[in-house]
């Protein structure tokens, strides 16, 4: 990897992180590990901006919904950041929050249900 091109990245990763008023961490550490896979995770992201059907707040509120319920600190501070940023008012995080509670634990009685099916099976044979 040349050096002029991961110099290149990192500026393209500095006006991303003025523009948004916040550090991209994960991005910045592949692009000194890895330009290449930076530069990729660049154009995908650019790829889902394009020709989006969803508005920039729709877009917040679904990202800080993935977030929470992938449950990683940094993504959620960043990801709740950018939705008030999109203008997401304080009330529309708390149903975001709610909503993904919600799904996320319906999600693990789901998975859960299964099993206490196949147990419950066992003892009463």
């Amino acid at each position: 990897m040349n050096l002029e091109k991961k110099q290149r990245i990192l500026e393209q990763i500095r006006q991303e992180e003025i523009k948004l008023g916040r550090p991209i961490k994960l991005r910045r550490y592949l692009a000194e590990v890895n330009p290449n896979i930076a530069e990729a995770q660049a154009t995908v992201s650019k790829l889902y901006r394009e020709d989006n059907p969803l508005d920039a707040k729709t877009i917040a509120m679904v990202n800080l919904a993935a977030a929470l319920v992938t449950r990683v600190p940094m993504c959620i501070r960043n990801n709740m950041q950018a939705a008030l940023n999109a203008g997401v008012t304080h009330e529309e995080i708390g149903a975001v929050m709610a909503h993904a509670q919600f799904i996320a634990g319906t999600a693990v009685f789901s998975a859960s249900l299964e099993g206490l099916e196949t147990i419950l099976q066992e003892h009463q044979a």
